[in-house]
Protein backbone atom coordinates (compact mmCIF):
# COMPACT_ATOMS: atom_id res chain seq x y z
CA UNK A 1 0.00 0.00 0.00
CA UNK A 2 1.58 3.53 -1.34
CA UNK A 3 1.19 6.51 1.22
CA UNK A 4 0.19 9.84 -0.21
CA UNK A 5 2.94 12.36 -0.56
CA UNK A 6 3.34 14.80 2.75
CA UNK A 7 1.72 18.07 3.03
CA UNK A 8 3.97 21.00 2.48
CA UNK A 9 4.73 21.46 6.31
CA UNK A 10 6.03 18.05 6.48
CA UNK A 11 8.59 18.88 3.94
CA UNK A 12 11.98 18.77 4.68
CA UNK A 13 13.40 19.98 1.19
CA UNK A 14 11.78 21.81 -1.60
CA UNK A 15 12.75 21.75 -5.10
CA UNK A 16 10.35 23.50 -7.11
CA UNK A 17 7.32 23.21 -9.25
CA UNK A 18 8.28 20.22 -11.53
CA UNK A 19 10.73 17.97 -9.48
CA UNK A 20 11.95 16.74 -6.13
CA UNK A 21 11.12 16.57 -2.63
CA UNK A 22 13.30 15.22 0.24
CA UNK A 23 11.52 13.54 3.12
CA UNK A 24 13.25 12.90 6.85
CA UNK A 25 14.57 9.09 7.04
CA UNK A 26 12.50 8.73 10.36
CA UNK A 27 10.80 5.77 9.35
CA UNK A 28 9.35 2.39 10.16
CA UNK A 29 11.57 -0.53 10.66
CA UNK A 30 13.17 -2.08 7.42
CA UNK A 31 12.18 0.68 5.27
CA UNK A 32 14.15 3.46 3.59
CA UNK A 33 13.54 6.91 2.44
CA UNK A 34 11.43 7.80 -0.25
CA UNK A 35 13.03 8.94 -3.41
CA UNK A 36 12.32 12.62 -4.48
CA UNK A 37 9.17 13.03 -5.82
CA UNK A 38 8.79 14.34 -9.55
CA UNK A 39 5.69 16.21 -10.63
CA UNK A 40 2.92 13.25 -11.73
CA UNK A 41 4.28 10.69 -9.31
CA UNK A 42 3.57 9.63 -5.73
CA UNK A 43 5.91 7.13 -5.01
CA UNK A 44 5.59 3.91 -2.67
CA UNK A 45 8.89 3.08 -0.26
CA UNK A 46 11.48 1.81 -1.56
CA UNK A 47 11.53 -1.92 -1.50
CA UNK A 48 14.66 -3.61 0.01
CA UNK A 49 15.69 -4.37 -3.86
CA UNK A 50 15.54 -0.44 -4.37
CA UNK A 51 12.97 -1.07 -6.97
CA UNK A 52 10.17 2.43 -7.37
CA UNK A 53 6.44 1.43 -7.38
CA UNK A 54 5.11 4.54 -8.24
CA UNK A 55 1.70 5.24 -9.23
CA UNK A 56 1.50 7.02 -12.78
CA UNK A 57 -1.62 8.95 -13.24
CA UNK A 58 -1.75 9.42 -17.33
CA UNK A 59 -5.80 9.84 -16.73
CA UNK A 60 -7.01 13.79 -17.64
CA UNK A 61 -10.62 14.08 -18.22
CA UNK A 62 -10.43 18.03 -19.20
CA UNK A 63 -7.36 19.66 -21.55
CA UNK A 64 -5.43 22.08 -18.87
CA UNK A 65 -6.72 24.93 -21.40
CA UNK A 66 -10.61 23.85 -21.17
CA UNK A 67 -12.64 25.11 -24.13
CA UNK A 68 -9.40 27.30 -25.55
CA UNK A 69 -7.92 23.87 -26.02
CA UNK A 70 -9.68 23.21 -29.44
CA UNK A 71 -7.92 26.42 -30.94
CA UNK A 72 -4.54 25.32 -29.85
CA UNK A 73 -5.14 21.91 -30.93
CA UNK A 74 -6.64 23.39 -34.42
CA UNK A 75 -3.40 25.74 -34.58
CA UNK A 76 -1.28 22.67 -34.48
CA UNK A 77 -3.07 20.68 -36.92
CA UNK A 78 -2.60 23.54 -39.60
CA UNK A 79 1.58 23.43 -38.38
CA UNK A 80 2.02 20.14 -39.20
CA UNK A 81 6.04 20.06 -39.13
CA UNK A 82 6.46 20.81 -43.39
CA UNK A 83 10.39 20.46 -43.69
CA UNK A 84 10.57 17.07 -42.04
CA UNK A 85 13.40 14.76 -44.07
CA UNK A 86 10.56 12.41 -44.35
CA UNK A 87 9.10 14.77 -46.30
CA UNK A 88 8.42 14.36 -50.21
CA UNK A 89 10.80 17.17 -51.20
CA UNK A 90 13.65 15.71 -49.29
CA UNK A 91 15.96 12.70 -50.67
CA UNK A 92 19.62 14.00 -50.23
CA UNK A 93 20.17 14.00 -46.81
CA UNK A 94 23.02 17.08 -46.94
CA UNK A 95 20.70 19.48 -48.77
CA UNK A 96 18.00 18.86 -46.31
CA UNK A 97 20.60 19.32 -43.13
CA UNK A 98 21.63 22.34 -44.66
CA UNK A 99 18.23 24.30 -45.72
CA UNK A 100 16.80 22.75 -41.75
CA UNK A 101 19.57 23.87 -40.07
CA UNK A 102 19.45 27.15 -41.42
CA UNK A 103 15.64 27.45 -40.25
CA UNK A 104 16.64 26.19 -36.92
CA UNK A 105 19.01 28.82 -36.01
CA UNK A 106 16.71 31.71 -37.66
CA UNK A 107 14.37 30.08 -34.95
CA UNK A 108 16.77 30.58 -32.21
CA UNK A 109 16.61 33.85 -32.92
CA UNK A 110 20.65 34.23 -31.03
CA UNK A 111 23.90 35.19 -32.32
CA UNK A 112 25.74 37.74 -30.21
CA UNK A 113 29.39 38.30 -31.30
CA UNK A 114 31.54 35.86 -29.76
CA UNK A 115 34.27 36.98 -27.35
CA UNK A 116 37.65 36.15 -28.19
CA UNK A 117 38.48 32.16 -27.21
CA UNK A 118 40.95 32.93 -24.22
CA UNK A 119 39.67 30.83 -21.12
CA UNK A 120 41.29 31.34 -17.95
CA UNK A 121 42.23 28.44 -16.28
CA UNK A 122 40.90 29.01 -12.12
CA UNK A 123 41.92 26.09 -10.40
CA UNK A 124 43.07 22.36 -10.76
CA UNK A 125 42.29 19.37 -8.79
CA UNK A 126 44.02 16.15 -8.67
CA UNK A 127 40.83 13.37 -8.76
CA UNK A 128 41.27 9.72 -9.12
CA UNK A 129 41.88 9.06 -13.04
CA UNK A 130 41.33 12.42 -13.81
CA UNK A 131 42.72 15.83 -12.99
CA UNK A 132 39.79 18.17 -12.75
CA UNK A 133 40.08 22.20 -14.04
CA UNK A 134 37.50 24.96 -13.41
CA UNK A 135 38.01 27.43 -16.09
CA UNK A 136 35.58 30.59 -17.40
CA UNK A 137 34.57 30.44 -21.09
CA UNK A 138 34.47 33.64 -22.87
CA UNK A 139 30.71 33.48 -24.13
CA UNK A 140 29.36 37.49 -25.09
CA UNK A 141 30.74 41.09 -24.27
CA UNK A 142 27.98 40.59 -20.88
CA UNK A 143 28.92 37.33 -19.48
CA UNK A 144 31.28 33.95 -19.37
CA UNK A 145 30.62 30.40 -19.05
CA UNK A 146 31.79 29.02 -15.82
CA UNK A 147 33.22 25.03 -16.35
CA UNK A 148 34.37 22.44 -15.40
CA UNK A 149 36.98 20.08 -17.48
CA UNK A 150 37.37 16.75 -16.46
CA UNK A 151 40.99 15.17 -18.29
CA UNK A 152 41.87 11.54 -17.97
CA UNK A 153 45.29 10.43 -16.43
CA UNK A 154 45.13 7.87 -19.32
CA UNK A 155 43.95 8.06 -22.50
CA UNK A 156 45.14 7.99 -26.12
CA UNK A 157 46.17 11.75 -27.18
CA UNK A 158 43.92 13.45 -28.78
CA UNK A 159 41.49 11.78 -26.93
CA UNK A 160 37.40 12.48 -27.73
CA UNK A 161 35.49 15.05 -25.73
CA UNK A 162 32.11 14.76 -24.59
CA UNK A 163 29.64 17.98 -23.17
CA UNK A 164 27.81 16.54 -20.41
CA UNK A 165 25.25 18.65 -19.94
CA UNK A 166 23.09 18.70 -16.34
CA UNK A 167 18.91 18.42 -16.10
CA UNK A 168 16.76 21.58 -14.92
CA UNK A 169 15.10 19.38 -11.88
CA UNK A 170 13.26 22.19 -10.34
CA UNK A 171 16.20 22.67 -8.99
CA UNK A 172 18.08 26.37 -10.06
CA UNK A 173 20.46 26.53 -6.51
CA UNK A 174 22.69 23.58 -8.21
CA UNK A 175 24.13 23.20 -12.46
CA UNK A 176 27.08 21.24 -12.69
CA UNK A 177 26.95 19.89 -9.08
CA UNK A 178 23.95 17.41 -10.26
CA UNK A 179 26.72 15.57 -12.28
CA UNK A 180 29.85 16.42 -10.63
CA UNK A 181 31.14 15.34 -7.06
CA UNK A 182 32.87 17.35 -4.63
CA UNK A 183 34.38 16.39 -1.06
CA UNK A 184 31.70 18.98 0.74
CA UNK A 185 28.39 17.69 -1.04
CA UNK A 186 25.54 18.70 0.97
CA UNK A 187 23.56 15.51 2.24
CA UNK A 188 20.51 16.64 0.21
CA UNK A 189 22.31 16.69 -3.01
CA UNK A 190 24.23 13.22 -2.75
CA UNK A 191 20.76 12.52 -2.37
CA UNK A 192 19.07 14.05 -5.31
CA UNK A 193 22.03 13.05 -7.87
CA UNK A 194 22.30 8.87 -6.25
CA UNK A 195 18.22 8.97 -7.50
CA UNK A 196 17.88 10.83 -10.52
CA UNK A 197 22.16 8.99 -11.87
CA UNK A 198 23.14 7.09 -9.40
CA UNK A 199 26.43 7.90 -9.87
CA UNK A 200 28.75 11.28 -11.18
CA UNK A 201 28.73 9.91 -14.55
CA UNK A 202 30.94 12.72 -15.94
CA UNK A 203 33.58 11.39 -13.42
CA UNK A 204 33.26 7.96 -14.72
CA UNK A 205 33.70 8.70 -18.39
CA UNK A 206 36.95 10.24 -17.72
CA UNK A 207 38.19 7.74 -16.19
CA UNK A 208 37.25 5.67 -19.54
CA UNK A 209 39.58 7.73 -21.28
CA UNK A 210 37.45 10.44 -22.08
CA UNK A 211 37.82 14.84 -21.99
CA UNK A 212 34.81 15.98 -20.12
CA UNK A 213 33.30 19.47 -20.16
CA UNK A 214 30.39 20.27 -17.97
CA UNK A 215 29.54 23.79 -16.90
CA UNK A 216 26.89 25.78 -15.46
CA UNK A 217 23.55 26.27 -17.81
CA UNK A 218 21.93 29.88 -17.88
CA UNK A 219 20.10 30.39 -15.08
CA UNK A 220 21.37 27.85 -12.87
CA UNK A 221 23.85 28.04 -9.70
CA UNK A 222 26.60 29.99 -10.46
CA UNK A 223 24.36 31.40 -13.39
CA UNK A 224 20.63 31.91 -11.07
CA UNK A 225 18.38 34.77 -10.74
CA UNK A 226 19.80 36.23 -7.83
CA UNK A 227 16.37 36.65 -6.29
CA UNK A 228 17.58 37.84 -3.01
CA UNK A 229 19.03 40.91 -4.74
CA UNK A 230 15.45 41.54 -6.10
CA UNK A 231 13.50 44.96 -4.44
CA UNK A 232 10.64 42.69 -2.22
CA UNK A 233 8.40 45.80 -1.60
CA UNK A 234 8.11 46.89 -5.51
CA UNK A 235 8.55 42.74 -6.68
CA UNK A 236 5.48 41.67 -8.84
CA UNK A 237 2.44 40.96 -6.08
CA UNK A 238 2.72 36.85 -6.12
CA UNK A 239 6.31 36.71 -5.28
CA UNK A 240 6.57 39.87 -2.82
CA UNK A 241 5.65 37.93 0.25
CA UNK A 242 8.14 35.19 -0.43
CA UNK A 243 11.09 37.82 -1.06
CA UNK A 244 9.94 39.73 2.23
CA UNK A 245 10.40 36.25 4.14
CA UNK A 246 13.77 35.22 2.43
CA UNK A 247 16.28 37.80 4.43
CA UNK A 248 14.50 35.87 7.46
CA UNK A 249 16.08 32.46 6.91
CA UNK A 250 19.15 31.45 7.29
CA UNK A 251 21.26 31.02 4.43
CA UNK A 252 22.53 27.83 2.45
CA UNK A 253 20.12 25.81 4.82
CA UNK A 254 17.67 23.87 3.48
CA UNK A 255 14.85 25.92 4.31
CA UNK A 256 16.67 28.68 2.24
CA UNK A 257 17.48 26.55 -0.64
CA UNK A 258 13.73 25.73 -0.80
CA UNK A 259 13.02 29.72 -0.71
CA UNK A 260 15.52 30.13 -3.76
CA UNK A 261 14.30 27.21 -5.69
CA UNK A 262 10.79 28.23 -5.19
CA UNK A 263 11.47 31.74 -6.37
CA UNK A 264 13.52 31.20 -9.33
CA UNK A 265 10.74 28.97 -10.43
CA UNK A 266 8.16 31.99 -10.12
CA UNK A 267 10.25 33.64 -12.02
CA UNK A 268 10.90 31.38 -15.14
CA UNK A 269 7.90 33.26 -16.94
CA UNK A 270 8.85 37.11 -16.41
CA UNK A 271 12.05 35.59 -17.20
CA UNK A 272 11.20 34.40 -20.37
CA UNK A 273 8.94 37.12 -21.47
CA UNK A 274 12.29 39.46 -21.03
CA UNK A 275 13.86 37.60 -22.89
CA UNK A 276 11.21 37.26 -25.75
CA UNK A 277 10.80 41.25 -25.22
CA UNK A 278 14.69 41.69 -25.89
CA UNK A 279 14.52 39.90 -28.79
CA UNK A 280 16.19 36.24 -27.78
CA UNK A 281 14.66 32.88 -27.09
CA UNK A 282 15.46 30.89 -23.72
CA UNK A 283 16.44 28.18 -26.24
CA UNK A 284 18.66 30.13 -28.29
CA UNK A 285 20.74 31.55 -25.09
CA UNK A 286 21.53 28.14 -24.04
CA UNK A 287 22.32 26.52 -27.66
CA UNK A 288 24.74 29.44 -28.27
CA UNK A 289 26.46 28.78 -24.75
CA UNK A 290 26.48 25.06 -25.36
CA UNK A 291 28.33 25.52 -28.52
CA UNK A 292 30.99 27.98 -26.95
CA UNK A 293 31.39 25.09 -24.76
CA UNK A 294 32.13 23.77 -27.80
CA UNK A 295 34.16 25.80 -29.36
CA UNK A 296 36.39 25.57 -26.24
CA UNK A 297 36.80 21.72 -25.92
CA UNK A 298 37.33 21.79 -29.57
CA UNK A 299 40.79 24.26 -28.97
CA UNK A 300 41.87 21.93 -26.15
CA UNK A 301 45.30 20.45 -27.08
CA UNK A 302 44.27 16.63 -25.31
CA UNK A 303 40.99 16.64 -27.75
CA UNK A 304 40.42 15.10 -31.03
CA UNK A 305 37.54 17.63 -32.62
CA UNK A 306 36.70 15.35 -34.98
CA UNK A 307 35.46 13.13 -31.96
CA UNK A 308 32.91 15.12 -30.15
CA UNK A 309 29.78 13.67 -28.36
CA UNK A 310 27.36 15.55 -25.67
CA UNK A 311 24.77 13.61 -23.69
CA UNK A 312 22.19 14.81 -20.87
CA UNK A 313 19.15 13.81 -19.08
CA UNK A 314 15.66 16.11 -18.62
CA UNK A 315 16.41 19.33 -20.40
CA UNK A 316 19.98 18.02 -20.87
CA UNK A 317 18.51 16.00 -22.65
CA UNK A 318 16.38 18.59 -24.41
CA UNK A 319 19.42 20.42 -24.95
CA UNK A 320 21.29 18.21 -26.30
CA UNK A 321 18.76 17.37 -28.96
CA UNK A 322 18.99 21.50 -29.68
CA UNK A 323 23.09 21.55 -29.52
CA UNK A 324 23.12 18.60 -31.97
CA UNK A 325 20.49 20.52 -34.42
CA UNK A 326 22.84 23.95 -33.70
CA UNK A 327 26.04 22.53 -34.33
CA UNK A 328 27.60 20.19 -36.95
CA UNK A 329 30.82 18.86 -35.20
CA UNK A 330 28.52 16.69 -32.39
CA UNK A 331 29.16 13.19 -34.00
CA UNK A 332 27.37 11.42 -31.37
CA UNK A 333 24.73 12.24 -28.60
CA UNK A 334 22.74 10.42 -26.22
CA UNK A 335 19.50 12.33 -25.24
CA UNK A 336 17.72 10.82 -21.96
CA UNK A 337 14.52 11.48 -20.62
CA UNK A 338 13.07 14.36 -23.21
CA UNK A 339 12.44 13.04 -26.88
CA UNK A 340 8.60 13.52 -27.52
CA UNK A 341 6.67 14.84 -30.23
CA UNK A 342 5.16 18.45 -29.16
CA UNK A 343 1.53 18.42 -30.55
CA UNK A 344 1.10 15.57 -28.16
CA UNK A 345 2.07 17.38 -25.34
CA UNK A 346 -0.50 20.68 -25.92
CA UNK A 347 -3.39 18.47 -23.83
CA UNK A 348 -2.12 18.31 -20.39
CA UNK A 349 1.60 18.06 -20.29
CA UNK A 350 2.70 21.13 -20.87
CA UNK A 351 2.21 21.92 -18.03
CA UNK A 352 5.61 19.62 -16.35
CA UNK A 353 8.08 21.55 -18.39
CA UNK A 354 9.71 25.14 -18.45
CA UNK A 355 9.77 27.64 -20.14
CA UNK A 356 13.63 26.69 -21.23
CA UNK A 357 11.86 24.23 -23.49
CA UNK A 358 9.76 26.68 -26.26
CA UNK A 359 11.48 27.72 -29.55
CA UNK A 360 8.24 30.46 -31.07
CA UNK A 361 8.01 28.94 -34.49
CA UNK A 362 9.70 25.88 -34.84
CA UNK A 363 6.56 23.51 -35.11
CA UNK A 364 5.59 24.81 -38.05
CA UNK A 365 9.27 23.92 -40.00
CA UNK A 366 10.42 20.89 -37.36
CA UNK A 367 9.04 19.01 -35.03
CA UNK A 368 11.34 17.40 -32.43
CA UNK A 369 12.79 14.32 -33.73
CA UNK A 370 13.25 16.34 -36.79
CA UNK A 371 15.77 19.01 -35.12
CA UNK A 372 17.49 16.01 -33.45
CA UNK A 373 17.64 14.08 -36.37
CA UNK A 374 19.97 17.20 -37.97
CA UNK A 375 23.32 15.12 -36.69
CA UNK A 376 22.69 12.13 -38.89
CA UNK A 377 24.82 10.51 -40.08
CA UNK A 378 26.05 11.11 -37.00
CA UNK A 379 25.11 8.76 -34.38
CA UNK A 380 22.21 8.79 -32.07
CA UNK A 381 20.74 7.32 -29.51
CA UNK A 382 17.30 8.27 -27.37
CA UNK A 383 16.98 6.89 -23.87
CA UNK A 384 13.18 6.77 -22.87
CA UNK A 385 11.43 6.09 -19.63
CA UNK A 386 8.25 4.20 -19.65
CA UNK A 387 7.46 5.11 -15.95
CA UNK A 388 8.47 8.78 -17.05
CA UNK A 389 4.77 10.95 -16.76
CA UNK A 390 6.23 14.32 -17.82
CA UNK A 391 5.72 13.21 -21.43
CA UNK A 392 2.71 10.85 -22.68
CA UNK A 393 3.77 7.75 -23.87
CA UNK A 394 2.27 7.90 -27.26
CA UNK A 395 4.69 10.83 -28.11
CA UNK A 396 7.34 9.26 -26.48
CA UNK A 397 7.12 6.17 -28.93
CA UNK A 398 5.42 8.46 -31.80
CA UNK A 399 8.96 10.43 -31.50
CA UNK A 400 11.22 7.28 -31.51
CA UNK A 401 9.64 5.77 -34.42
CA UNK A 402 9.88 8.94 -36.76
CA UNK A 403 13.97 9.30 -35.58
CA UNK A 404 13.56 5.30 -36.81
CA UNK A 405 12.15 6.07 -40.22
CA UNK A 406 14.22 9.07 -40.75
CA UNK A 407 17.85 7.04 -40.85
CA UNK A 408 16.22 4.62 -42.14
CA UNK A 409 15.19 6.87 -45.34
CA UNK A 410 18.86 8.26 -45.22
CA UNK A 411 20.39 4.50 -45.25
CA UNK A 412 21.84 4.47 -41.73
CA UNK A 413 19.52 2.76 -39.71
CA UNK A 414 22.16 1.30 -37.63
CA UNK A 415 23.28 4.96 -36.68
CA UNK A 416 20.16 5.18 -34.54
CA UNK A 417 18.71 3.67 -31.75
CA UNK A 418 16.05 4.04 -29.57
CA UNK A 419 16.09 2.54 -25.94
CA UNK A 420 12.91 1.98 -23.48
CA UNK A 421 13.58 1.60 -20.00
CA UNK A 422 10.87 0.66 -16.92
CA UNK A 423 11.94 3.71 -14.72
CA UNK A 424 10.66 6.54 -13.49
CA UNK A 425 12.50 10.42 -15.48
CA UNK A 426 16.37 9.28 -14.36
CA UNK A 427 19.36 8.48 -15.97
CA UNK A 428 20.82 5.03 -14.05
CA UNK A 429 23.77 3.31 -13.97
CA UNK A 430 22.51 0.70 -16.69
CA UNK A 431 21.74 3.38 -19.01
CA UNK A 432 24.72 5.19 -18.54
CA UNK A 433 26.62 2.21 -19.76
CA UNK A 434 24.41 1.97 -22.64
CA UNK A 435 24.80 5.43 -23.46
CA UNK A 436 29.01 4.77 -23.33
CA UNK A 437 28.81 1.89 -25.16
CA UNK A 438 26.77 3.31 -27.68
CA UNK A 439 29.37 6.55 -27.94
Amino acid sequence: MTKKAPSIARREFLFGATAATFLQPSLASGQTARPPQTAGYEYGLVGPDRSLKPIINRTFPTPDLANLYEITDWISREDQPRESFLGPKWSNLEEWKQAARAIFHQCLNYNPTPEPLAAKVISRERRQGFTLETVKIPATPAYDIPAWVLIPKKAKWPAPGIIAIHDHGGNYVWGHEKILSSPNDPPALTQYRNFFYGRPYPEVLARKGYVVLAFDGFYFSSRRLRVEEIDAPTAPGEMRQALQELPTIKRNTRAWFSAINHLCGRYEHLTAKTIFAAGATWPGILAWDDMRSVDYLTSRPEVDPKRIGCLGLSVGGLRTNYLIAADPRIKVACAVGWMSEFRQQLRNYLRYHTWMVYIPGLYRSLDLPDAAALIAPGALMVQQCLRDSLYPLDGLRASVKKLDEIYAKAGIPERFSGKFYDYAHSFRPDMQEDAFAWI
